[in-house]
């Protein structure tokens, strides 16, 4: 399905299929990105050849429209477009990149896959820990925008002198995870909130978190046992 291309002062729905207006975009920041009227999406591949936007109703498996990026958008190898008219908190996203197949220069390029955006602020799919891969579903991890910027008031850091850190390097999840620790919320970050007096007491007075990015569960080769990979990100833009 072609969406109309149009000037960018000229804000109004001319698709009546999908209600959706698209203009050149801003090539920073990369990713998804609110602005006046609607989203910005904006990816980097030096060598792709063009590029496609995927969008899906949240939780669809099958896409709600798909909006090639015109040549004349992009700006150097930056793929730039605005999408008006957009309900971000509705829809998940992806990209098909075109380009050389040529696996011995390190180029896997594949227009019939849909991959996520690296620059992704939030990740949904496979939401349940540890569950089994669907191979029957093409896109399992799916890109979403958020908009929840942190006040952090007139919070400091300490500014403790590094030589006098007692660091102590944990995993959110498994560091409350268990039954044992006692917490009313296990594995999250409010377990580990409950957990200060106790760190305090082992006079720990730092705590370095293990990659709090979004990541993949693994299971181990041949057993049903499960594990973190925290090497395994599947969005390290994803918090």
């Amino acid at each position: 399905m072609e969406t109309p291309i149009v000037d960018r002062s000229q804000q109004r729905p001319t698709n009546s299929a999908t209600n959706l207006q698209v203009c050149p975009g801003n090539a920073l920041p990369f990713g998804a990105s609110l602005v006046p009227g609607g989203v910005n999406f904006s990816i980097h591949s030096y060598y792709a050849t063009s590029c496609t936007l995927v969008l899906f109703e949240k939780n669809s498996l099958l896409p709600m429209t798909e909006i090639p990026i015109p040549t004349e958008f992009c700006i150097g190898s930056v793929f730039a477009i605005k999408v008006l008219g957009l309900d971000y908190e509705k829809i998940e996203y992806g990209f098909r990149l075109d380009g050389p197949h040529a696996p011995e220069q390190g180029h896997y390029f594949d227009p019939k896959a849909i991959v996520l955006d690296p620059y992704a602020t939030a990740v949904g799919g496979r939401d349940v820990w540890g569950s089994a891969i669907d191979f029957t579903n093409p896109y399992q991890h799916r890109a979403r925008i958020v908009n929840d910027p942190f006040d952090w008031g007139a919070d400091r850091p300490l500014g403790t002198p590094i030589e006098d850190l007692i660091i102590y390097e944990m995993h959110i999840r498994g560091f409350t995870r268990h039954a044992s620790s006692g917490v009313q919320h296990p594995g999250t970050y409010d377990g580990l909130i409950e957990k200060i007096p106790y760190l305090k007491e082992l006079g720990v007075n730092c705590v370095e978190l293990m990659p709090i990015l979004n990541l993949t569960s693994s299971r181990t080769l041949g057993q049903t046992r499960k594990q973190v990979n925290c090497c395994s990100t599947t969005g390290a833009t994803a918090r």
